[in-house]
């Protein structure tokens, strides 16, 4: 049986959402311009490739005479890797915004000196189970973002990462259909964008997911968000249906999981009453 026909729940913050959408968004373009780079060294390599580099750059009036080809390829797909995790690092920002608006009454702690993003969303988030081994991958692209960003950084923490990376079982890669490691910075090629990509999207998954208020708590955040967003546009609209019983709950229903994503039945009629009751 497909997820789709499944009568379960699948709660998804609006940072995951938005997460997802810029990802697939940024997948086209990567994918579009690996094509491009592939049949640009191709076809650099049939011919002379400063002959064919010059021929372009009059075509096109770009003022170029010769590029290293394989370190053309790998400079532009470490910036693949930068973008994704620049997203990821979004994601977590957002993420610990929205999860404060839903927790008013939890503290969330404040990041230690030299503490990553996502330490910092773990360490507060203690009941998320990821594999040491994963985070070590995600913690090798940091810093091969960080180096790319910051022609200070030491090369030797990404090449000693990369080698701690290497050495680690990483099976968990398979259960994310991913079968190549991370290469290291220098040769760092479209392989990386789909491992990093895999990642943070598990990542995200499971911080959304496991961090999901309960029923009653969810009725009472839309609950404020329809009165309190578009000054209220939601909140009056539904409340104009309450004399039609069929059109109010449809409408509750419909509110509900465009916000906050799939309920199963059972746990859709829940909110849907809660919400009824705050609307009375």
């Amino acid at each position: 049986m497909a997820d789709r026909d499944l009568d379960i729940t699948k709660f998804s913050y609006f940072s995951y959402r938005k997460l997802k959408k810029t990802l697939g968004e940024f997948d086209a373009v990567v994918e579009c311009n690996e094509l491009a780079i592939r049949e640009f060294i191709e076809q650099a390599r049939k011919e002379d490739s400063k002959d064919y580099i010059k021929q372009l750059s009059l075509k096109h009036s770009v003022v170029v005479d010769r590029v290293d080809l394989d370190k053309f390829s790998s400079r532009i797909r470490q910036y693949y890797v930068t973008s994704v995790f620049q997203q990821s690092e979004q994601f977590l920002q957002d993420f610990k915004k929205e999860w404060k608006q839903y927790f008013p009454n939890q503290q969330w702690q404040t990041a230690n000196t030299g503490e990553t993003k996502l330490d910092n969303v773990l360490m507060n988030l203690s009941y998320i189970d990821i594999s040491i081994e994963l985070i070590e991958i995600y913690d090798y692209y940091r810093l091969v973002r960080n180096y790319m960003a910051h022609t200070d950084r030491d090369l030797q923490e990404v090449v000693s990462k990369h080698s701690k990376v290497k050495n680690n079982n990483n099976k968990f890669l398979e259960g994310l259909s991913l079968f190549q490691e991370p290469n290291s910075l220098d040769k760092i090629n479209y392989s990386d964008f789909l491992i990093l990509t895999g990642i943070v999207k598990h990542i995200a998954y499971l911080i959304s997911t496991e961090s999901k208020p309960n029923n009653e708590e969810i009725a009472l955040i839309l609950f404020q968000k329809m009165k309190n967003e578009d000054k209220g546009r939601a909140y009056k609209g539904i409340k104009k249906l309450k004399n039609n019983s069929d059109r109010f709950e449809k409408a509750i229903k419909n509110y509900i999981k465009t916000n906050f994503g799939r309920f199963s039945s059972k746990d859709l009629e829940l909110i849907c009453e809660q919400l009824k009751s705050l609307l009375a």
